[in-house]
């Protein structure tokens, strides 16, 4: 007799419309991108906002996705969707609908009515559930922001430090090999402070380590075992344990740890720059090897042409 863990018991009898999108869905460039692009959106309109609680329609229109954001009294709407050039493998349409806060409000936050996500794959047209999809939590966390923005709140530190724990430990959760996915959710960790204010010098310096991460995506095979879990650890526990240990200091303290926590970034970001040179120089070794192959296999043939 087959028994199922309780886990797969709850997936089978949960209706499909309400299990969590599958990661590869979600996971392309394009899809990640219109995710970024959204959440930048919802920031700038909190920051812009006046604090008068209106109406207001939004549209911000791409090559690749569409962006609706509509504010009502009641709601929050906000529709994204694949545009017919869209880049995106699986073309997709996601629908997230809040309750203003002071309507409806659940563990202090406006109560999600809908989040769901309709793609067409296999000739079928899927729903799937938007929560609890830690790509996506950026984007409520915005659409919260933006609400309280609309009635003259600011949103509190305890607010944003409450996220940046929450991707702190998504990121800690990610064993996959993939470099690829790891540095996503380490950019992800890094946009969670968005709202907190940080110095300029730390921003600046972590947004060159994740640059430099990303030059060593492409060709992270060609590090050996050590060198890969160099990357891995700076990104999963390093990095989030410096800033997650920074950030609950009071603002007193921040300031006077500031410049030991510049020094420590700026050690990871010369870290990442040497693995740089030692990849090209990987490089300029294989391209040698290839290139002395190719005379032992072909350079005897063209001596023996000549004579």
């Amino acid at each position: 007799m087959k028994f199922f863990s309780t886990s797969r018991l709850v997936e089978f009898f949960t209706p499909a419309h309400k299990r969590p999108v599958d990661d590869h869905i979600i996971q392309d460039d394009t899809t990640i991108n219109f995710i970024n692009d959204t959440e930048r959106l919802l920031k700038r309109m909190a920051d812009n906002a006046t604090g008068k609680n209106e109406r207001k329609n939004v549209r911000r229109r791409q090559k690749d996705w569409d962006i609706r954001i509509k504010i009502t009294y009641n709601q929050i709407r906000l529709v994204i969707a694949d545009t017919k050039q869209s880049s995106s493998p699986i073309h997709k349409r996601l629908r997230i609908v809040c309750f203003r806060k002071y309507v409806k409000a659940s563990d202090g936050v406006g109560k999600i009515k809908e989040a769901t996500i309709h793609y067409l794959k296999d000739g079928r047209m899927h729903v799937r559930s938007l929560l609890n999809v830690p790509a996506f939590q950026g984007i409520f966390h915005g659409i919260h922001r933006l609400d309280l923005a609309y009635v003259g709140t600011k949103l509190t530190d305890d607010v944003s430090l409450d996220r940046l724990n929450g991707q702190e430990k998504q990121l800690k959760r990610e064993q996959a090999n993939d470099i690829k996915v790891l540095a996503q959710e380490a950019r992800r960790y890094v946009q969670a402070m968005d709202t907190l204010s940080i110095d300029p010098l730390l921003d600046n310096r972590l947004k060159r380590i994740l640059a430099h991460v990303e030059k060593l995506e492409d060709d992270f095979q060609l590090f050996g075992f050590e060198q890969k879990h160099t990357v891995r650890r700076l990104l999963r526990d390093d990095l989030p344990n410096l800033m997650g240990a920074y950030f609950a200091l009071s603002k007193k303290n921040q300031l006077e740890q500031r410049d030991n926590v510049f020094v420590s970034l700026s050690q990871m970001e010369l870290t990442l720059i040497h693995l740089q040179d030692e990849l090209e120089r990987t490089k300029i070794e294989r391209m040698e090897h290839v290139m002395r192959l190719q005379e032992l296999r072909y350079g005897g043939q063209s001596d023996q042409r000549s004579e």
